[in-house]
């Protein structure tokens, strides 16, 4: 047996009513849509009229009404569009489809119950055929009856009216509405009149303010409208999605993770200002303000339907911002610095895919090098270009790289190692290497010839001491001589590290199966601490040294280099530097060394 379901009205319309828009606010919008859409229904607005937005005081009580001499409904389409949810198949059999209707849903009048408990119509239709008076309320209830003649509208279109819902008075003040009209209708070209205190205003009706205009203009009409001071201002022209607009480069770099927020107007009606989705995930460095006519809104109308149209319309909005960046970089050379030193990330995302942008931007895009901040082609006159993969790893070589004057590029942010790797098959003649800590190492200066037996005899009292911590002792003669050690450790001997310890905080069953991985570990790549021939320390240390001495001096250079180098102490660790400390202090004290 089949059966329908039960539906709870009055839920339904508290759900799409309350959930399905983020603000009241947006009420205004749907009532001038609909209004605007009924104008076109019937034919040329200059031969029926505007649509008319009149505020009205009843006992102290705020009272709108939204007035059109649109295409008007019978009482059959009454029943159709107002009192069938979702109904927006019937209302384009009813309206005849047309591509410059504003609406499409069929269920905006429902944003009125955010901020009124009851919804009344008055409408006639043009078509012929009685005035209708329709009454909708929030508790999913109507009526409708057929006005007698003289009652009602005298002529064909609609009138919509609203009262204020308890602690939304507010909402149909006469200057917030004039704020609304203004914000979501003041850029239609059909003039709205907005009706308040027996005087009235003419809203809209003007030019979109980012055509025909200038740069400068544009610039400093995006300030007064958005509150920022942007850099620059490109001008974007799709017509075949029906596309104009500007993108506003930011004053800031963001986030790339920040989440897009564009001004998209639908056919000059103000859709949402906070719109995700429609550039690139490059272009997070500029703001857009667009008009479309082909772009499909939510059934909010408060974002973008994601379908080809808006894939189509975000690969050409990326394709015009880089044609302005290659025009840029060939016109004014100076302003483009100027927006890398701002956007460089931005910029970086785009070159690492985009081999002309690549070459393009080599001059400007800045890394980080063991020499201070430099760009691409001045890495790249230096010779062969070095760099370490990992901030760790470039915390560890940055000093003796500096003073051994090698320039070593920091590829641990964002994009840089791939921006690197891809120089190398977009510049001819470029060499790229990979360096890392044990690199390094084994291309420092060994010690003078004449100490290698007093060194040798050095790292025999040294090796056991740092053989529990898989840490090997090595000495070599390197700049600058104020460092007396460098710890360096690759990918596997961190590896250990840090399933060390792991290991020491493991339950049991855990803890020997990490211990056994972390020695595998270790006896594939072992760290190392590596001392400073050219420090007196470590001179002093192949002297004639206590043991103790030794072992306490050894530690604390091993502990100052993993804390130099930015590597966490581990448990073991942790209490060696309270037992070296220790030491120290007796000694500093006259107590045994």
């Amino acid at each position: 047996m089949r059966h329908a379901f039960q539906v709870d009205l009055r839920g339904i319309i508290d759900l799409l009513s309350s959930h399905l828009y983020s603000s009241p606010d947006v009420y205004i919008r749907e009532l001038i849509q609909n209004s605007v859409d009924a104008l076109t229904a019937r034919g040329s607005v200059a031969e029926v009229g505007a649509v008319v937005v009149e505020c009205h005081d009843s006992q102290g009580r705020p009272i709108l009404s939204v007035d059109d001499d649109g295409v008007g409904l019978t009482v059959d389409e009454v029943h159709e569009l107002l009192a069938t949810i979702g109904s927006s198949s019937k209302r384009d059999t009813l309206l005849e489809p047309r591509a410059d209707y504003l609406g499409r849903f069929g269920i905006g009048l429902l944003s009125c119950f955010l901020v009124s408990d009851e919804i009344r119509v008055v409408t006639r239709s043009a078509r012929g055929g009685p005035g209708v008076s329709w009454r909708g309320r929030s508790d999913g209830t109507y009526e409708l009856r057929e006005l007698a003649d003289g009652e009602g509208r005298d002529r064909p279109g609609t009138t919509v009216w609203l009262d204020a819902r308890a602690g939304f008075e507010d909402h149909l003040a006469p200057d917030t509405v004039r704020a609304l009209i203004h914000r979501y209708a003041g850029r239609l070209a059909q003039p709205i009149v907005l009706r308040s205190g027996g005087r009235d205003e003419v809203i809209g009706g003007g030019p979109l303010p980012w055509v025909g205009r200038d740069a400068a203009d544009v610039l400093e009409w995006a300030q007064d409208e958005l509150g920022e001071q942007f850099l620059d201002a490109v001008p974007l022209d799709l017509p075949a999605a029906g596309l104009t607009g500007v993108a506003l480069v930011l004053p800031d770099s963001p986030s790339p993770a920040a989440r897009q927020r564009h001004r998209v107007y639908l056919k000059r009606m103000l859709l949402s200002d906070t719109v995700d989705g429609l550039l690139p995930d490059w272009a997070f460095f500029v703001r857009v303000v667009v008009d479309t006519s082909a772009l499909q809104p939510l059934a909010s109308r408060e974002g973008l339907y994601e379908d080809a149209t808006l894939a189509a319309v975000r690969d050409g909005l990326g394709a015009a911002l880089r044609t302005w960046l290659t025009g840029l970089a060939d016109r004014d050379p100076v302003r483009l610095q100027a927006l890398v030193r701002v956007h460089a990330l931005a910029l970086k995302a785009l070159a690492v895919h985009d081999d002309e942008l690549l070459r393009l931007f080599a001059p400007w895009l800045p890394v980080e090098t063991s020499l201070g901040r430099m760009t691409l082609s001045e890495v790249i006159r230096r010779g062969p270009v070095r760099y370490a993969a990992t901030k760790e790893d470039f915390s560890q070589m940055v000093q003796v790289a500096t003073a051994e004057g090698m320039c070593l590029v920091n590829a641990g942010y964002t994009y840089d190692e791939e921006l690197v790797h891809r120089i190398a098959d977009v510049l001819p003649g470029v060499d790229v290497e990979r360096v890392e800590p044990e690199d390094l190492a084994a291309v420092l200066r060994p010690v003078p010839a004449g100490d290698e037996a007093t060194v040798a005899a050095l790292l025999r009292r040294c090796e056991p001491i740092l053989s529990p911590f898989g840490c090997t002792v090595e000495v070599r003669d390197f700049n600058p001589s104020s460092l007396p050690c460098l710890y360096t450790a690759g990918d596997g001997a961190r590896f250990a590290r840090e399933v060390g310890e792991t290991a020491q905080v493991a339950g049991s069953f855990w803890g020997p199966v990490l211990s056994r991985v972390e020695a595998a570990s270790r006896d594939r790549r072992e760290a190392a601490l590596v001392l400073n021939w050219r420090h007196p320390v470590v001179n002093r240390l192949a002297g004639p040294v206590p043991d103790s001495a030794l072992r306490t001096a050894l530690e604390v250079l091993y502990l100052q280099a993993l804390l130099l180098g930015r590597h966490p102490l581990r448990g073991r660790e942790t209490a060696l530097l309270s037992g070296a400390l220790g030491r120290l202090v007796e000694g500093s004290l006259g107590g045994s060394q």
